[in-house]
C-alpha cells in the first residue's frame, strides 16, 4: 500500500503517518519514529525460450544473467533463497572471508557473522519481518535465522490483491500493475534478449522475435534497530542531535560514492550497477561497528563523533585503496577529476543509500557512542510518541515531557529545514528565508538571501546617481526622489544635453571625414591587389612553361644518349662481319 512501484531497488518509504501504521499492521507502536522505515526487495527472476522445451530457467546462456538477478542483471543468483537473503543484508560477493581488521560484533561483544559454505552472513538492520517472532538472536543459528526470513509469511494487508507465489519464492510476490509496465496474467514480460537496449520496450505477450522473458518480484523489508542496539539503548530518544545526524549522513554519502569511484575509475559518473555499490554499502555500515562503541563493565564510549567522520573519511582509501600510479600516468588529473565529478557520483549512489537510511544509521550510532552522556539525545523512550500524545491530550506540562533535540521546522517561509530544539534560534539567527525590515527603513520587508538586491537596486531610500549623469549631471539623491529632481532641474538638464548634442555632431562630422579616407585608401588597396594577383597568375604560368620545357629537355637528351648507343652498337657489329 505504501510501496512506489516505479522506484529502484534501493528505494526507502517512511511512514509518517501513524494510524495508518496501525492499521496496516506495518510497525508496533512501541518502535521509535525513525526506525519506521521500509524498503522494498526487487529480484527479477529469468527465463529463456528452447524449441520442444519451452521457457526454462535452465536454456539461460553462460554469458546471460542467472534464473535470479537484480534489475540491471549485474548481480545474479541460481536460487531465490540466496538471492533475497544477499540483497536483504548486502551480502552480494558469492566467497568472502571475514578480515581480521573488519571483524563484525554483535552487542554483546560477539561476532554477529560467520562464514558459511565460504558465504559472509551478517544483518544489517533489515528483515522480511517485525520482529524475532519469539527468537533470539544468540541462541538462533544463521540457518535458523535463514529459514526465518525466507518464511512465507505476509505482514501486508494488501497483499490478497496480488496473487502469492508458492513457498519457494520467500515470500515474494509477482507484480502486476500498471506501474509495472506490460505484463501478462503471471506478470511476466517478453524480450528479443538480455540486452539493455532490449529491455527498455516490454511485450505483454510473446512475439516471434521473442526469445527470453522475465518477472519482477517484490517483498517488503524492514529496518530493525535490534540488530545493532539493545531495546532499552535504541528506545531513547527518537530525534538525536539534528547538526550530528546530518554530519554523520553526509559523511556517509561522501565515503560511499569516494570508494566506488576509486574502485571503479570516473568514467560515467551519473551511471552506476547494483555489483559497484550495494557491497561497498554493506562494508561502510560494518565500518561504523554499531553497538561495539561502548565500553559495557566502563561505561564509557570507546570513540567520538570527530573519531567516527575520521573513519569515513578513510574508508575508500582503507577499503578500495587510491588509484595506482598506473592510473595516474594514464590520468594525469585524476584526483582533480574525481574531486569535481563527486557530486554526480553523489547523486546516483543516493538511490542506494537514501536520506532516510543514513539518518536512521546515523541516530544509532549516536545512541550507541551516547548512551549514557545523553549530550546528544534524551533518555526519554520514545519521545516523539509521548510528545505526541501529549499535544493531542493538551498536556502542556512541558516539564513532563522535554526534548531539546526534538526536530522542529523552520517557521520561516520557504525554509524546509527540519532542526533540533536547542539549535532553532541559531538556525533562525542565520536562515536565508528570515524576513526583515530594510536596514535604510524604507518599511519593506524582505528575505535575508535577498537583502543585498534589495539594498542595492531596489529600496527606495537607497543613494542613486541622476539618469544624466552620462550627460554631465553628478546630483546623488535617494532613489525616491529622482523625479523631483528631474522635474526640478529640467532647465540644468537640457543644457546639458544640448552641449552634449552640439559635442556629438562635431564628432559625427569628424567621423565622416575618416570614413572617406578609409573608403578611398581601401580602394586602392583593393586595386593594387588585383594587380599583385595577375603578376603572380603570370608569374605561374611562366614556371608552369619553364618546368615543362626542362622535361621535354632533359627527355631529349636521355633519347639522344639511346640513340648513340645504338649507332656505337651498329658499327662495332658492321666492322667485325668485314673482318
Amino acid at each position: 500500500k505504501y510501496l512506489d512501484r516505479g522506484e529502484p531497488i534501493a528505494t526507502l518509504m517512511i511512514i509518517k503517518d501513524r494510524q495508518e501504521a496501525s492499521n496496516t499492521k506495518m510497525m508496533t507502536s512501541d518502535k521509535p519514529e525513525f526506525c519506521r522505515l521500509e524498503r522494498p526487495i526487487e529480484i527479477y527472476e529469468n527465463e529463456r525460450l528452447w524449441i520442444g522445451r519451452g521457457f526454462s530457467k535452465t536454456g539461460l546462456l553462460p554469458t546471460e544473467r542467472g534464473p535470479y538477478s537484480t534489475q540491471d542483471g549485474s548481480l545474479s543468483w541460481k536460487s531465490m533463497r540466496e538471492a533475497s537473503l544477499a540483497l536483504l543484508r548486502g551480502d552480494v560477493v558469492a566467497s568472502s572471508t571475514l578480515d581480521n581488521n573488519k571483524e563484525l560484533w554483535n552487542i554483546n561483544g560477539k561476532p554477529a557473522a560467520a562464514d558459511v559454505d565460504g558465504r559472509k552472513v551478517t544483518r544489517r538492520g533489515w528483515s522480511f519481518h517485525e520482529d524475532n517472532n519469539g527468537n533470539d538472536h544468540e541462541s538462533t543459528t544463521i540457518e535458523q535465522e535463514d529459514d526465518f526470513e525466507c518464511s512465507n509469511t505476509q505482514d501486508d494487508n494488501d497483499n490478497n490483491l496480488i496473487d502469492a507465489l508458492s513457498d519457494d519464492y520467500c515470500g515474494f510476490v509477482s507484480c502486476k500493475g500498471a506501474q509495472d509496465g506490460p505484463t501478462d496474467e503471471d506478470g511476466w514480460q517478453y524480450f528479443p534478449d538480455f540486452k539493455e537496449q532490449s529491455l527498455l520496450y516490454p511485450n505483454r505477450k510473446r512475439g516471434l522475435l521473442d526469445f527470453v522473458r522475465r518477472r519482477k518480484l517484490r517483498r517488503i523489508a524492514m529496518f530493525r534497530p535490534d540488530h545493532f542496539l539493545p531495546r532499552d539503548v535504541y528506545n531513547k530518544c527518537d530525534f538525536c542531535d539534528s547538526k550530528a545526524v546530518q554530519v554523520l549522513a553526509e559523511a556517509m554519502l561522501d565515503a560511499l560514492s569516494l570508494a566506488s569511484l576509486f574502485a571503479y575509475g570516473p568514467a560515467n559518473p551519473e551511471k552506476v550497477t547494483d555489483a559497484q555499490v550495494i557491497p561497498l554499502k554493506s562494508k561502510l555500515i560494518d565500518t561504523l561497528h554499531i553497538g561495539i562503541n561502548w565500553h559495557e563493565w566502563k561505561r564509557v564510549s570507546k570513540i567520538d563523533i570527530d573519531d567516527v567522520k575520521e573513519r569515513l573519511c578513510t574508508f575508500a582509501e582503507k577499503c578500495v585503496g587510491k588509484p595506482g600510479p598506473i592510473m595516474h600516468l594514464l590520468n594525469p588529473d585524476m584526483d582533480q577529476n574525481i574531486q569535481a565529478i563527486q557530486p554526480l557520483r553523489k547523486k546516483a549512489i543516493t538511490k542506494y543509500f537514501t536520506d532516510e537510511e543514513r539518518e536512521s544509521l546515523a541516530r544509532l550510532l549516536i545512541k550507541d557512542i551516547d548512551r549514557d552522556a545523553y549530550q546528544l539525545h534524551c533518555e526519554n523512550e520514545t519521545c516523539a510518541s509521548s510528545l505526541h500524545a501529549s499535544s493531542n491530550h493538551g498536556n502542556k506540562e512541558d516539564d513532563l515531557i522535554t526534548c531539546q533535540f526534538q526536530f522542529v521546522p523552520c517557521p520561516n517561509y520557504k525554509c524546509t529545514v527540519q532542526i533540533s530544539k536547542k539549535y532553532a534560534k541559531e538556525h533562525d539567527d542565520e536562515c536565508g528565508y528570515k524576513v526583515l525590515p530594510c536596514p535604510s527603513g524604507c518599511g519593506m520587508e524582505v528575505a535575508r538571501n535577498n537583502m543585498h538586491v534589495h539594498v542595492t537596486t531596489r529600496c527606495s531610500l537607497r543613494q542613486a546617481e541622476c539618469p544624466l549623469s552620462l550627460v554631465g549631471c553628478t546630483a546623488i539623491v535617494q532613489a525616491a526622489d529622482v523625479t523631483n529632481h528631474l522635474n526640478q532641474h529640467a532647465d540644468t538638464h537640457f543644457m546639458l544635453l544640448s552641449t552634449r548634442m552640439m559635442e556629438y555632431q562635431q564628432l559625427f562630422k569628424q567621423f565622416d571625414t575618416k570614413i572617406k579616407m578609409l573608403e578611398e585608401k581601401n580602394a586602392k588597396l583593393e586595386r593594387e591587389l588585383a594587380r599583385t594577383t595577375a603578376l603572380l597568375s603570370t608569374k605561374n604560368e611562366s614556371n608552369a612553361i619553364s618546368n615543362d620545357l626542362k622535361k621535354v629537355t632533359k627527355r631529349l637528351n636521355a633519347l639522344e644518349g639511346s640513340c648513340r648507343t645504338e649507332f656505337k652498337k651498329v658499327e662495332y657489329d658492321r666492322r667485325s662481319h668485314k673482318k
